[in-house]
């Protein structure tokens, strides 16, 4: 009964932040770092964007003091990787900028520590922004939050939660990338993600990111645990039916906890359309990420994923810190309610 009445008021509270601070996309797309001296001020474009022969994602996390760098290509089944991760303001071989109304992707580097790459590219949305914070339903977070014992302290610590901007957009990447000499063009099912605020890496726990895409579909699902809220889950899924938000999911918290990679995921989501979607991952190969001295540990997986029996690929994403006894606070699994 606690709970439920706990779940009660989150959601009105969400509801009317919601209606107060409107997700303002025009700020969130001319966000810059100008006038910000807090180095834990992040402002994160990411690309990710698959087919069945290709896939690529870029990630540009703009600090104040350093570039956080991803990039990473798998063609004809090898994976093609940048080594460093990390680079002093404005030295990272990536560049992303908005160009006559379009983002662009520029990379000039070595990867693998031998290959030769070059690639220009522009992505063109398809599709409207989804804004993790207002378009999700208000149900998700205040499950999350009323899963806790609540305190001024806690609701005073959300805010290192709601603190960020999160956004995607779905669309297609085209352009051309040249290999060790050879070229090769492509136009590709794409998800953008931006992010910006203050991000400390290690405030999260753990967390988990599926994203999957084609032309046809697009489907998300996010969980994080944080100190203050031990599960958030949140995810939408596009497809004939149009775009639904999610509403519960079942996946086994059990196969993520305990720091190391699953080769395979599967679970079922339930939409705010009535369905129930079957979803199984497979990962193909990664990348693994340190983030404030390794302080937080994220794996970027490229993978195959199966959808409601629509086949395509996409990323998961799997992160721990570094302090294993952290993981989902500790709580018992079963006791988490969803």
């Amino acid at each position: 009964m606690l709970y439920e009445l706990k779940k009660a008021i989150m959601r009105r509270a969400v509801d009317k932040r919601k209606k107060d601070k409107p997700f303002d996309y025009q700020y969130a797309e001319n966000f810059s770092l100008e006038g910000v001296d807090d180095p834990m001020v992040n402002n994160s474009y990411y690309f990710s964007a698959h087919d069945g022969k290709m896939s690529f994602y870029a990630r540009l996390g703009r600090r104040v003091s350093q570039d956080e760098t991803w990039f990473a290509l798998l063609l004809d089944g090898k994976l093609y990787s940048l080594r460093e991760e990390v680079y002093p303001s404005g030295k990272s071989p990536l560049s992303v900028r908005k160009v006559d109304g379009k983002w662009t992707i520029s990379f000039r580097g070595i990867l693998n520590g031998s290959d030769e790459v070059v690639l220009e590219a522009s992505f063109t949305p398809r599709h409207e922004p989804i804004d993790f914070t207002s378009d999700m339903p208000a149900v998700r977070m205040a499950t999350g939050v009323a899963n806790e014992e609540w305190s001024r302290e806690v609701f005073s610590n959300l805010q290192n939660v709601s603190g960020q901007c999160h956004y995607e957009q779905e669309g297609s990447l085209e352009g051309e990338v040249t290999l060790n000499g050879a070229q090769l063009g492509f136009c590709l099912p794409c998800v953008r993600d931006h992010s910006f605020g203050r991000r400390d890496w290690n405030y999260m726990n753990n967390h988990l990111w599926l994203m999957a895409v084609s032309d046809d579909l697009q489907f998300n699902y996010s969980l994080v645990s944080y100190p203050v809220m031990s599960v958030l889950e949140v995810g939408n899924c596009r497809d004939e039916n149009g775009m639904h938000y999610m509403l519960r999911a079942d996946l086994d918290f059990a196969l993520i906890s305990k720091g190391n990679i699953p080769r395979e995921l599967s679970l079922n989501v339930r939409l705010d359309d009535g369905r129930s979607i079957p979803v199984a991952a497979k990962v193909i190969d990664g990348v693994s990420y340190h983030f404030q001295d390794g302080q937080y540990i994220l794996h970027e997986n490229i993978a195959e994923f199966t959808i409601d029996g629509k086949e395509c690929r996409g990323i998961l994403e799997i992160g721990f810190n570094a302090d294993g006894s952290r993981y989902f606070n500790q709580r018992d699994l079963k006791s988490i309610k969803r």
